[in-house]
C-alpha cells in the first residue's frame, strides 16, 4: 500500500505523486519522415543506408558487430504533396472533394454543433478522408537489406517509415545515412492491362484463373509522352511470381505479331527486348502473350519497362486502360482456390532414406514443395523430429513467396552432428503472424 502524510484531507491509499525508472533500450522505434519533396516527376530505384550495430556498454554506447539489432524501412511514393483526398457533403447529402485547407480550416464536424444536435450528411460540414490511389503507392513491404529495389511508381513526393529494432537488453541499431537511386522518367506514364487470352472481357471486369495451372494471359502496355527529354523504352519485363512460357509478342495498330530481339523466361520473371524503341516519334502499342501459373488468390504482374542501351532507371508500368479490346484495366490476377486444398502442398523427398556416408549417394536430401495462397513471403523453417515428437533438427530457410521451392538437409541435427541411424518426421513449416502452416512426412537415416 502507499500512505500520502502530511495532507489532511488525502485518504490512505491515494499516491501523490511516483517515479518510474528503466534501463536499456526500447524494443521497438517507429520514425515516419514528413513528405519529401522532390522537386520533379523521377523514376526510383534502390534503396541504400548506412547503419551500425550497437551496443550499451558501462551505460556508453560502442559499435558491436553481434549486436542483436536490425532495422527495415518501408517506402511510398506520390505525384502531389498530400496522400489523401478531402471531401464534403453537399445539399444532397452526397460528398465531393475539397482542398486540404477548406477541410480543415472552414468546415465543421459532422459530430454535432454547439445544440448538440446530429447534423450528418449537412453541407458545410466535413465528410470522409480517402487514401488517393490515383497519385499515391501504398506503404511498400519491408525493405530488410540495403541495395534492395524498392517497387515506387514514378513520383515526385516520398516519404520513408523506419522501424528499428532490437532483440537483446542492451543493444541497438544506429541509423546514420539513408538514401534512394532516382532518374528522369522514360514517359510520361506507360499503362499496362493483363487478361487472359481467351476472356479479354471478363463479366465482373476481374481475371480470374484457376490455381495451380498453366494459364494463357494478354499483357497490353501502352505509352503517353509530353516532352522530348523521355527516351522511351526497348524492354519490358513482367514479374510473373512462377516460370513464365512466352508465346508471342505484338506491336502496332493494329497489333501484328514481330519477333523479338531477345526472350528471357526467368524463374519468377518474364524479360522481352523489343525489336524497335517504343518512344514520343514512335509510340506504338504492345501486347506480350505468355503463360503461367498462380499459386495465390490475388497475383499482381508487376510490370517494367527500360532502356537497354542508356543507363535511366526502369519504370514502372501503372494499371489502367492499355487497351480498348480488354476490359480489365489492372493488373491483377484473381486465383481460384478449389485445386489448392493447403498451404504446403506437393512435399517430395529425393530418397526416402539418407544415407551420409560421403560417398556422394544419397548424401544430402533434396526437398521439394509448393506453396500457396500466401499473399507476402513469410519466413520458412525446416524441422527434424524423432518418432516421440522431439525435435532434433532445425534450420530456418528464410523467407519464400508463394510458388514452387526447393532446399536440401544434410542429415544433421541442430548442434551439426550427424543423426544417428532411425527414422525420422521432416517438417516443412510456414511461421504467419497468426497461425503456423505444416507439413510432415517420415525419412530413413542410414550408414
Amino acid at each position: 500500500k502507499t500512505f500520502a502524510s502530511g495532507q489532511a484531507n488525502v485518504q490512505q491509499g491515494t499516491i501523490g505523486e511516483f517515479e518510474l525508472k528503466g534501463a536499456g533500450v526500447p524494443k521497438r522505434v517507429f520514425y515516419v519522415s514528413k513528405i519529401i519533396d522532390l522537386g520533379r516527376t523521377v523514376n526510383f530505384g534502390r534503396l541504400f543506408w548506412a547503419a551500425a550495430p550497437m551496443r550499451m556498454v558501462d551505460g556508453a554506447p560502442v559499435e558491436a558487430a553481434d549486436a542483436r539489432a536490425a532495422l527495415k524501412i518501408s517506402v511510398r511514393s506520390g505525384r502531389d504533396p498530400d496522400p489523401n483526398v478531402y471531401y464534403e457533403f453537399t445539399d444532397t447529402g452526397a460528398e465531393r472533394t475539397v482542398s486540404r485547407q477548406r477541410f480543415e480550416n472552414e468546415l465543421k464536424q459532422p459530430d454535432q454543433t454547439t445544440g448538440g444536435q446530429i447534423q450528418e450528411g449537412k453541407p458545410g460540414l466535413r465528410a470522409s478522408i480517402v487514401y488517393d490511389q490515383d497519385n499515391w503507392t501504398f506503404w511498400s513491404f519491408p525493405v530488410v537489406g540495403p541495395g534492395q529495389l524498392a517497387p515506387l511508381e514514378r513520383g515526385s513526393h516520398i516519404q520513408v517509415r523506419i522501424t528499428l529494432q532490437s532483440e537483446s537488453y542492451f543493444d541497438f541499431i544506429r541509423l546514420d545515412s539513408l538514401w534512394i537511386e532516382t532518374s528522369p522518367p522514360l514517359a510520361l506514364q506507360v499503362i499496362g492491362e493483363v487478361a487472359r487470352l481467351d476472356e479479354p472481357t471478363p463479366d465482373r471486369g476481374l481475371t480470374e484463373v484457376p490455381m495451380c495451372e498453366m494459364t494463357d494471359f494478354s499483357y497490353d502496355v501502352r505509352a503517353e509522352f509530353d516532352a522530348a527529354s523521355q527516351r522511351g523504352f526497348d524492354a519490358i519485363k513482367i514479374r510473373t511470381g512462377t516460370r513464365p512460357r512466352f508465346a508471342r509478342l505484338e506491336m502496332g495498330e493494329p497489333l501484328v505479331a514481330v519477333e523479338p530481339a531477345a526472350v528471357i523466361e526467368g524463374n519468377d520473371a518474364l524479360e522481352v527486348r523489343l525489336p524497335q524503341r517504343v518512344s514520343r516519334g514512335n509510340n506504338e502499342p504492345v501486347r506480350l502473350v505468355f503463360g503461367a501459373e498462380v499459386f495465390v488468390f490475388a497475383n499482381t504482374f508487376a510490370g517494367e519497362v527500360f532502356d537497354t542501351s542508356g543507363d535511366n532507371l526502369p519504370q514502372q508500368v501503372e494499371a489502367g486502360d492499355a487497351s480498348a479490346v480488354v476490359g480489365t484495366n489492372a493488373l491483377r490476377v484473381l486465383g481460384g482456390a478449389e485445386k489448392a486444398g493447403s498451404t504446403i502442398e506437393n512435399l517430395a523427398f529425393s530418397t526416402g532414406v539418407v544415407t551420409p556416408n560421403g560417398d556422394g549417394v544419397n548424401d544430402r536430401l533434396a526437398i521439394d514443395y509448393t506453396l500457396f495462397r500466401l499473399p507476402a513471403p513469410v519466413p520458412v523453417v525446416l524441422n527434424v523430429y524423432d518418432l516421440q515428437g522431439v525435435r532434433l533438427g532445425h534450420r530456418a530457410l528464410g523467407v519464400q513467396s508463394a510458388g514452387p521451392q526447393s532446399v536440401e538437409w544434410d542429415g544433421r541435427d541442430a548442434a551439426g552432428q550427424m543423426l544417428a541411424p532411425g527414422l525420422y518426421l521432416v517438417e516443412i513449416a510456414l511461421e504467419s503472424e497468426f497461425k503456423t502452416f505444416r507439413h510432415l512426412q517420415p525419412l530413413g537415416v542410414a550408414y
